[in-house]
């Protein structure tokens, strides 16, 4: 198959929404405003932390916030120079959000989270304690299922594993489920 055709392109997947399960959207930003607008994203590896993240900004930017960023690479240690530079001028209107702060080390991580000239922070972490739970992401194999469908890979002539099993191989994390996939559908002959 050629890779324009593969049906878990990055362009396609990353069109992929978080779904709220069991709440609503203004009831989250709410649970926000109640913490103060200092609260964490918890779960696993490919649970869907960056892609909340990325759907709750704007609806904080509508609300009058600035927002600002940080992704953090696997190993990071420290902040670089250019991200320590986002956070100048951050004022009680700035709300920033961490994608990867178990990437720092604890010294840095602990002076990043003191850090109080922002409005907010809103931190993407894989276990609980930092900050106040906003939300714990969590992840199934009917979720993984829904979203092959919205890709439009059609379940019963689908090539690879059953959803189900994909979901077990990789843990719950749907990233390298989709990813696992994707090699699937690029193995398959030109047509």
């Amino acid at each position: 198959m050629l890779a324009r055709e593969n049906p878990l392109t990055v362009q396609r997947v990353r069109r992929l929404r978080y779904r709220l399960a069991g709440t609503s959207w203004e009831a989250l930003l709410q649970r926000l405003r109640a913490l103060e607008y200092r609260a964490a994203i918890v779960g696993s590896h490919g649970h869907g932390k960056t892609t909340l993240m990325e759907d709750l900004a704007p609806r904080l930017s509508i609300d009058g916030w600035d927002v600002r960023s940080l992704r953090l690479q696997q190993g990071q240690g420290r902040l670089t120079a250019e991200e320590r530079q986002s956070l100048d001028g951050a004022g009680a209107g700035t709300i920033l959000f961490v994608d990867g702060i178990d990437e720092l080390s604890a010294l840095e991580r602990w002076r990043l989270l003191r850090d109080r000239r922002g409005g907010g922070m809103v931190i993407a972490v894989h276990r609980e304690g930092l900050l106040p739970t906003l939300w714990r992401c969590e992840t199934s194999p009917r979720l993984l299922e829904d979203l092959l469908s919205e890709l439009g890979i059609d379940g019963e002539r689908r090539p690879g594993p059953p959803a189900e099993r994909l979901f077990a191989e990789h843990g719950g994390n749907l990233r390298e489920a989709l990813r696992a996939l994707y090699d699937v559908y690029a193995a398959l002959p030109v047509r």
